[in-house]
């Protein structure tokens, strides 16, 4: 609780000091701007920290559309929705989605250190059955909430969810753009 506080006020003391000199820059520096000194901070070391409170979410979610709000120059009052759609950034709890999506790939196709991905396991590794699932994430049973909240639970559940158009993807760039537009269209769809 106290990291997410933390992060926040550096974020938004970040943001005030972009805000007063945003006529300085054009728009495509601004949002680098931000990405560099804003986002890198909001989003450092995610997957740690991702199963956070919907409340947690929210505020972090703050940040991320006063940023949005410094880019597009929009008003207070506006709908940010459409604002965060033309800028083509996802939301927080989207975006934190994606950040385990991506950790959860690299372990899986060997690119992570050998200590993570030596826990993800396919069931085809763990019997010998020809099933359908076979290429999915082996996950014992985890039944108490705060196992359900670790790195590894969340990210096999998030990843034996995903389609295998997704899933199947053999190099790191293609799965970040079709895991970006995953849950991008879903959010956007439903607002």
């Amino acid at each position: 609780m106290t990291n997410i506080l933390r992060t926040l006020s550096s974020c938004f003391v970040s943001l005030c000091q972009i805000n007063r000199i945003k006529h300085l820059f054009d728009s495509k520096s601004l949002e680098n701007v931000i990405h560099a000194l804003v986002f890198s901070r909001l989003f450092y070391c995610s997957p740690v920290w991702s199963s956070t409170s919907k409340k947690n979410v929210s505020k972090l979610q703050s940040v991320q559309n006063f940023a949005a709000r410094v880019v597009t120059g929009s008003r207070k009052f506006q709908h940010i929705t459409p604002v965060l759609r033309d800028l083509n950034w996802l939301p927080v709890s989207s975006m934190l989605k994606y950040t385990v999506g991506i950790l959860t790939f690299k372990c899986v196709d060997g690119l992570a250190p050998t200590y993570l991905c030596s826990r993800f396991v396919t069931r085809a590794t763990v019997h010998d059955r020809n099933t359908r699932n076979e290429n999915k994430l082996d996950i014992s049973g985890y039944k108490s909430d705060a196992r359900q909240r670790s790195f590894l639970y969340r990210s096999v559940t998030m990843w034996n969810s995903l389609p295998t158009a997704i899933t199947d993807c053999n190099n790191l760039a293609m799965f970040k753009r079709k895991l970006k537009g995953y849950p991008f269209q879903l959010y956007f769809s439903n607002s």
